[in-house]
């Protein structure tokens, strides 16, 4: 099996001898019970989803706690919140790293006053 990517780069995907089996057949019942459409789409959602664990930690999306975070410091210290924080886990952390501090010390001199 390979993964082309861009109509040029290959890679090749080992599967050793029973997953590619198990591959010939999957492939095989799905062409002949009509539902190799249903298939395809099954196939495309595993994939993009196994990419994602592919990547670089930092290039990988924020979690959802983090988007969380970082949403509700952005709205307590009236600040934006830059697109690509929501795109990459790596931007999430420093803008919580930097955020964080900030809004600590913001509490503190509301809870002293």
């Amino acid at each position: 099996m390979r993964l082309v990517l861009n109509d040029e780069e290959v890679i090749p995907i080992p599967l050793d001898d029973p997953i590619h089996e198990a591959w010939i057949l999957q492939y095989d019942r799905a062409l002949h019970s009509g539902g190799i459409e249903s298939f395809q789409a099954r196939l495309a959602q595993c994939f993009a989803v196994s990419l994602v664990e592919c990547l670089d930690a930092d290039l990988k999306p924020p979690t959802p706690a983090q988007v969380q975070y970082a949403t509700d410091i952005a709205r307590q210290l009236g600040i934006p919140v830059p697109p690509e924080v929501l795109r990459f886990r790596g931007s999430m952390g420093e803008f919580i790293d930097r955020f964080s501090e900030v809004l600590r010390q913001k509490r503190r001199g509301r809870f002293q006053s």
